[in-house]
Formats: C-alpha cells, structure tokens, sequence
C-alpha cells in the first residue's frame, strides 16, 4: 500500500485528499512542493471541489511542466470560476511495468463521462 493511501497532508490552506484513478477534477492551479513528513515531494493541485494531492512522479512532472500550467492559465483565465477539464489516469509505467497515476485532458474511459 502506497503511504498516499493513509497519509493526510496537511495543504496550504486547507486539508487535501489523494488523487483516485478514474475520477474527474477541475484543475486551477499547481503548488509542488516538498514533504519532510515523508522525505518526499508532493504536488498540491487547486480544484473546484478543493485540495488534491499526489506524491506520483508522473503526476509531480506535469505539473512542473510549462504545457500543463499553461493549459490551466488559459482555462482560469477564460473563466475564473472554472478550470482545466482533467481525468485521472492509471498507466502501465515503461520500465517498471507497475502501474502509476498521471492526469490528462482527455476521458479515455474513466468512471466519470462528461
């Protein structure tokens, strides 16, 4: 079991929950950031239905990446109260083969249709 699973982390300004394969958020913003209760760095993703977070590598890169915050600039800024439309994947990683979480813009299937 991943430490994520039964670890809360406590957020900027409130309390965030993990990131679940299948599910729908509304990206607005992206804070990564290191977490010395578990030696490790974690990303705190602002959304319309609060605080997420997820200590996935794949996940961490995105939202260092300039294409992503871009992306959701551009959606906040046509819409304040909106925001980058994303589902949250589970992928077989290349080298491992174990299975990792990572965002995208499309719904390739998850629980949630929209």
């Amino acid at each position: 079991m991943h430490v994520s699973k039964v670890l809360d982390i406590d957020g900027s300004f409130q309390q965030s929950t993990a990131l679940v394969a299948g599910e729908k958020i509304v990206i607005q913003g992206f804070n990564v950031k290191d977490a010395p209760s578990v030696g490790a760095k974690v990303v705190e993703i602002t959304t319309t239905d609060g605080l997420r977070h997820s200590f996935g590598k794949t996940i961490i890169g995105q939202a260092n990446s300039d294409y992503w915050k871009d992306a959701v600039a551009k959606c906040v800024k046509a819409d304040a109260n909106d925001g980058l439309d994303c589902w949250i994947e589970e992928r077989e990683a290349e080298g491992t083969g174990r299975m990792m979480l990572a965002l995208s813009m499309f719904n390739h299937g998850a629980k949630t249709q929209d």
